[in-house]
């Protein structure tokens, strides 16, 4: 047998499998809770749930997560920084927050002499760059360079910044060059940023994961799962994280189609924290056009066509004086919290005892997840509430009360954000417990949390759990009917989905569960696509959201561990661009130049340019997928796009686009 596992680490749960190259099947299959205090707790609990036997006959582990997904979803991350040569202030603060960049007050930046076509008119000053690099950087745990024209000049600032930089820190650094070769300095910016931000991020998932297969003896070739389904080596990911950036929901796609050969289909996969929903059409995945977008993200990232967003099990139940809502943010269910610290359960009777009501969520616990007693970069307050949470899980009030603060000038925000201290609270994976569709925690505390909810709304715990379903459906089903619009529609495709059309979705959705008939008009949505549901939570919902949608809804065998059958069937792709541009005077094009790999290269004949951009193209495609992990014989093929404008009576040529696209086994 030919044996490899998939592993799986999402926000919540830690999926693994077995699986036969040769017969193509699952052999074995398992699942544990995440653990985010230390990764490898639960990839080891996950591992020990399956033949120790098969685990010594792998030959390969192949991984995906949702780590970095989350990461964009709820805006975590390691802290980052970025170095911008030619950044235009005004231009930043403008249309930055676009992409994902911060102020550009936050980023470093220096003019460039770069021109478009190329041409350094000086150097920057690199004596003011080291000095001004002196100082700051040590508290990031990572660092993003760019400039403005560096795809013209074959990146020559962007490598000797980054040269220099190492010189002075031990810093995970890396170019925009590095990662992609896109015009748009600003998404090209973000997407560089985010890498950065995302350092930390794969460093610990591929150190848990390096651990625990240490401590199983399982000696295997580590790859990994890129945002378009194909795959990476270990040591490509931990350069290029951002590469991660859809890698689970690419996984949950790849592994949902194998289990249910349905030729179109609408792949939904609901995990702890996230949703992800990509598309099948005629058994091919709909990628991107333009780089992923993700939270507040958006980057070069190539991936396939999937719509992330925050609803899981493990989502936040909030409330208002009007409506129940979820939140975008996982919080630890009560029920799993209990069952770790009983004395929540103390907490929410107490609470419940003194019968008032409250604007805030008096019920959520907060429990300690890292220690920082010894970083410098929090306050005394900040470490002094994690010192109140040293012991056990404390409820707001009385975590203020032993920090001697009132809970609304208690500011813990930036420990939630950088996982420090994580809320425990009422969530749909609570309503399950209370409603008996699932039962491995405590259903006790489920029901005290919801009873002091219900208590503050002046509803039954029945009614709060029927609302807190129907929020659930009502999210997967609106942005099942966006994806379906935006891929109908390029319109949408480009300028998403507004107000207004969100309003008419809603209306559809309301119309679709009430049943109502309006004599006027009927608002409703229908596709002929099957909704394939993956994700532990997803059975729940979708039977329900189908009917509303008139379709049908599939939850194949396997469908909790779906994503992890997904990392482990694929191979490894890259794909390397060059661009031809013509050069003219005031009689007409008197030449051609090719941006190469290692520069400009000018040329008389236009057939010379084209020759030697198809080899710059091929050999720039070979040496990424090979980067990759890609092993033996490596297929390269490209294509040849032109671009030509009407004139009067002519047409005028602009340019030459040459892509190569390389295949090669992951090595097994």
């Amino acid at each position: 047998m030919k044996i490899g596992i998939g592993i799986d680490t999402g926000g919540t749960y830690t999926d693994a499998v077995v699986y036969d190259f040769d017969t193509a099947s699952i052999l074995g299959s398992a699942k544990a809770l995440t653990t985010k205090d230390d990764l490898s707790i639960g990839i080891l609990n996950a591992l020990d749930g399956l033949s120790y036997d098969l685990l010594q006959k792998a030959e390969i582990i192949s991984l995906s997560t949702t780590l970095a997904t989350n990461a964009c979803v709820e805006d975590r991350g390691g802290r980052a920084k970025l170095i911008f040569f030619g950044g235009d202030k005004k231009v930043i603060d403008e249309n930055g927050s676009r992409y994902g960049l911060p102020p550009s007050g936050d980023m470093y930046i220096q003019e460039s002499y770069t021109n478009f076509s190329g041409e350094t008119a000086q150097e920057p000053d690199w004596e003011l760059f080291k000095e001004e690099i002196k100082n700051g950087y040590d508290c990031f745990d990572g660092v993003g360079i760019i400039e403005m024209n560096a795809m013209k000049n074959g990146a020559a600032t962007e490598k000797k910044a980054k040269a220099l930089f190492n010189e002075r820190y031990n810093i995970p650094v890396i170019c925009g060059h590095e990662l992609f070769s896109e015009l748009n300095s600003l998404q090209r910016g973000a997407s560089t940023l985010l890498n950065a931000r995302l350092f930390p991020v794969i460093k610990e998932f591929l150190e848990a994961i390096k651990k625990s297969v240490s401590e199983r003896k399982i000696d295997a070739t580590l790859i990994i799962v890129r945002s378009d389904g194909s795959m990476m080596d270990e040591k490509f990911a931990s350069v290029r994280p951002v590469e991660t950036l859809l890698c689970g929901p690419a996984a949950s796609t790849i592994g949902g189609h194998s289990l249910c050969r349905e030729k179109n289909s609408i792949i939904i996969d609901m995990g702890g924290t996230t949703t992800d929903i990509a598309l099948v059409r005629d058994n091919l995945p709909v990628t991107v056009v333009d780089g992923v977008s993700i939270g507040k993200w958006k980057t070069f990232v190539n991936g396939l066509y999937v719509k992330t967003f925050g609803l899981g099990g493990d989502s936040a139940v909030h409330y208002d004086s009007r409506r129940i809502f979820l939140e975008d943010y996982r919080v630890v269910p009560l029920c799993v919290a209990a069952d770790q610290y009983p004395v929540v359960i103390d907490n929410l009777r107490g609470l419940l005892n003194k019968k008032r009501k409250h604007t805030m969520f008096l019920y959520e616990h907060f429990t300690l997840i890292k220690d920082i007693k010894d970083s410098p970069l929090y306050t005394d307050e900040e470490k002094g509430f994690c010192r109140a949470l040293t012991d056990r899980p404390l409820m707001l009030e009385e975590a203020a009360t032993i920090l001697d603060k009132d809970i609304y000038n208690l500011n813990i925000d930036r420990l939630i954000k950088d996982g420090v201290v994580q809320i425990c609270g009422l969530t749909p994976t609570d309503i399950m417990h209370i409603r008996g569709d699932f039962n491995r925690y405590s259903k006790e505390a489920s029901m005290l949390g919801a009873e002091f909810a219900a208590f503050n709304l002046g509803i039954s715990i029945e009614d709060l759990c029927d609302r807190v379903y129907i929020e659930a459906k009502r999210k997967i089903y609106m942005n099942v009917v966006k994806i379906a619009l935006e891929n109908k529609y390029p319109h949408y495709m480009k300028g998403g989905i507004g107000a207004e059309v969100e309003r008419i979705i809603n209306e559809g959705f309301e119309s679709a569960r009430k049943g109502n008939k309006d004599n006027l008009i009927n608002i409703g949505f229908n596709t002929e696509f099957t909704l394939v549901g993956i994700g532990a939570p997803i059975r729940v919902f979708l039977d329900d959201v189908a009917d509303m949608l008139n379709t049908k809804a599939f939850i194949p065998e396997n469908y909790e561990v779906a994503n992890a059958l997904g990392a482990i069937v694929g191979n490894v792709s890259a794909t390397h661009t060059i661009e031809i541009r013509p050069m003219s005077d005031a009689g007409g094009i008197i030449g051609y130049t090719v941006y190469g790999n290692d520069g400009r290269r000018n040329f008389k004949e236009r057939t010379d340019a084209e020759t030697f951009a198809i080899s710059e193209a091929k050999d720039g495609a070979r040496v990424e997928a090979t980067n990759r992990g890609a092993k033996g014989d490596i297929t390269v093929t490209y294509n040849i796009e032109s671009e030509e404008a009407e004139a009067k009576d002519c047409n005028i040529y602009l340019g030459t686009t040459v892509t190569a696209h390389a295949v090669g086994a992951s090595g097994f």
